[in-house]
């Protein structure tokens, strides 16, 4: 999902990471389908209490936070409204469109509490809109879901079901939540369909669908996950199954209820409602009667029950009252409902009449918004008027610029003086600049020290232990000799196991004496070659020729871009040097996971400069190690394959020895390009 707002340009790593944290929490916040879904969310609400957010996310959690209480049953509706409609319009006003979407959604809680349908699903309409513009498709499909829940508390029932085969018929393009929810709401229609049929065949359909839904429901919930959604289906089963009298059925899905989410809950008053039904089925009628008309009757006392169980009790005592007798009784609940429902219909027509009054009030507002802006103009007039007084000010103050002319002599003492005091500061800050850089220079030749003791470790421990051998041998020789039990044999031995510590100990020493001339080609003296004319192109060819047998092998294509003949004053050993270092480095580094690649090396002359540019599409060079791959000793795979004195001695040569530059443009994962810019020379006399 895309972030709250758009962030500054620069934020430090901490900002980033606690910005990417609450945008984490918030898509969570988000992603809630029902209300319900809340109760299990209140952590993560509580978890953003601490967070430090931006202006968009802090917004858009207080919407959240107000849609909590808005679902939250206790909290009265109408105390919600204004706050609602203040947090979407502020958000507007700051170009929050996250915020505004989650005002919104908090709006159409309020408004569907207070059974304003019509307002709510226009809630949910505007919040679709701005999760469109914020290129959020699941959230647009979500909220076009969250119309069945309005649909529902609207009793437009048989609306509902037609609403929810069309959205199931793309099954394709729902996600699993948003499928079971459907699937939920679906079967709830069915439900209050069936509730309402009078024939008993179509009540009998419905029914059936009804179940059906509701046990794909409870499969969806388990297939993927959705433990919020689980715990509701195997509710509803429940309350189904004892509407039905299939009192097994409804026991095994109580049961499931209670072994897995415990006894205490929201779900608690449906749970009581489905075991009077399977009592009504199956018990004793006089008991069971009596605590069905005790159960309703406490319904009716406390409000804060949902309606829908009041309906499902007072269908209950219709039902049975009819079976048994007390017709009495089932008319009064008859009655009953016809009562709630001229309730429900008088609290909307008085919420439309609030609403009408809002309208009707809009000229008023209208007209007083015209007084502001007559207001303003007087204002208007009144600040041309200041504005001629602070103009005489102004000449008033200027009058006294003479006076404040003598205090400027003043202040210029006083500056010579400060100029005095910074031409010392700056003094001190010369010495202490000398003394760091003769830090920062012993710091350097520590770690040459360092990297060079580290490379000469290795061969000069083997030269050690070759001649610790030799001696031990040549003691044995010698004892063996002195007893005169020396044969033939011994001596070859010793012999060869002489010649192979020697030879190793010869090896030893070359690799020395070749770090050693390594080391030595970093100080880029002219004095170690004679400076003669050369053909670049022709040095370059003559290496191509040697190292093909090797690139072959190794699958690498070399490609040379350059002219016939490339003539310059300089030192073609070195440059020869420097080009067999840039291919060691392709080897070692570029190319070394890969087995192939393409390394091009162009020349050419720009007015009195050779530009050399070599550039393969090897791995790259990260971005944090391109400050110092040029330094001594400097290496990935120190103690591998690599000394790191390849590219130190190609900066040295070329920078201090050929009076040239070097340049490097490298990205991890695509390639490098050295450039080398060498002076053509003057032709010798």
């Amino acid at each position: 999902m895309s972030a709250s707002e758009i962030r500054p340009p620069q934020v430090t790593a901490a900002s980033a990471a606690a910005a990417a944290g609450a945008e984490l929490q918030l898509r969570k916040l988000r992603e809630c389908l029902s209300g319900h879904e809340m109760l299990h969310l209140r952590p993560v609400l509580q978890q953003l209490q601490t967070e430090k957010l931006n202006a968009a996310q802090k917004l858009e959690f207080e919407a959240f936070q107000l849609l909590n209480r808005a679902a939250n049953l206790e909290n009265v509706a109408e105390a919600l409204l204004m706050p609602a409609k203040s947090l979407q319009l502020q958000a507007q006003t700051e170009q929050h469109p996250l915020a505004q979407a989650a005002a919104f959604r908090a709006l159409h809680w309020v408004q569907m509490r207070m059974r304003l349908h019509h307002a709510a699903l226009d809630s949910l309409a505007r919040a679709a809109e701005l999760y469109e513009r914020c290129a959020l498709p699941a959230l647009v499909v979500q909220m076009k879901a969250a119309r069945c829940r309005v649909m529902l508390s609207a009793e437009m029932h048989e609306e509902l079901r037609q609403f929810c085969a069309s959205m199931l018929a793309h099954s394709d393009t729902l996600s699993p939540a948003i499928y079971t929810t459907l699937l939920d709401y679906s079967a709830s229609a069915s439900y209050y369909l069936a509730l309402e049929e009078g024939d008993p065949v179509k009540a009998d359909q419905h029914w059936s669908e009804c179940l059906s839904r509701r046990v794909q429901v409870l499969q969806c919930t388990r297939k993927f996950g959705l433990e919020s959604q689980e715990c509701v289906a195997l509710l509803n089963l429940a309350v189904v199954s004892a509407t039905r009298e299939q009192t097994s059925d409804s026991r095994h899905y109580m049961q499931q209820v209670y072994d897995k989410y415990g006894n205490d809950g929201y779900w608690e008053p449906w749970l009581h409602l489905c075991r009077l039904l399977i009592q009504c089925a199956e018990g004793e009628r006089q008991q069971a009667w009596q605590d069905l008309l005790a159960y309703d009757a406490t319904l009716a006392r406390e409000s804060l029950h949902p309606s829908r169980l009041r309906e499902i009790s007072l269908y209950a005592i219709r039902r049975y009252g009819r079976r048994w007798g007390h017709l009495e009784q089932a008319l009064q609940a008859t009655i009953d409902q016809v009562a709630m429902e001229r309730y429900y219909k008088r609290e909307l027509s008085t919420s439309l009449g609030e609403t009408l009054t809002a309208v009707m009030e809009r000229p008023q507002l209208l007209y007083q918004n015209a007084l502001l802006a007559q207001h303003g103009t007087v204002l208007e007039n009144s600040l041309v008027q200041r504005n001629q007084e602070l103009q005489q000010t102004l000449d008033s103050l200027q009058r006294e610029v003479a006076v404040r002319q003598a205090a400027e002599t003043a202040l210029q003492a006083a500056h010579d003086r400060l100029e005095q005091e910074v031409r010392e500061r700056t003094a001190a800050l010369e010495q202490a600049m000398h003394s760091l850089m003769q830090q920062e220079k012993q710091l350097g030749l520590s770690r040459l020290v360092v990297g060079m003791a580290h490379e000469l470790n290795t061969p000069l421990g083997n030269a050690r232990v070759a001649a610790s051998a030799i001696t031990a041998q040549a003691a044995n020789l010698q004892q063996t000799m002195s007893t005169g039990s020396l044969r033939r044999s011994q001596l070859d031995g010793l012999l060869d196991d002489v010649l192979q510590g020697g030879a190793l100990v010869d090896r030893a020493l070359c690799q020395i004496s070749q770090l050693v001339d390594r080391f030595k080609s970093l100080s880029g003296e002219p004095a170690q070659e004679v400076a003669s004319r050369f053909d670049l192109s022709d040095r370059l060819r003559y290496c191509a020729d040697n190292w093909r047998p090797q690139l072959q092998a190794r699958g690498i294509t070399l490609t040379l871009a350059i002219p016939e003949q490339l003539w310059l004053v300089g030192y073609p050993g070195a440059c020869q040097i420097v080009f067999q270092h840039l291919l060691d480095n392709c080897l070692m580094h570029a190319f070394a996971r890969r087995s192939s690649g393409n390394i091009v090396v162009r020349t050419a002359l720009q007015e009195q400069t050779v530009v050399i540019d070599w550039i393969d599409d090897g791995c790259g060079i990260a971005a944090e190690h391109l400050s110092h791959v040029f330094e001594p000793f400097f290496t990935t795979q120190l103690g591998l394959t690599g000394t790191g004195l390849g590219l130190a001695s190609v900066h040295s040569m070329v920078v201090r020895m050929m009076r040239g530059q070097v340049i490097l443009d490298s990205t991890a994962g695509i390639g490098s390009h050295f450039q080398l810019r060498l002076p053509s020379g003057l032709e010798p006399v």
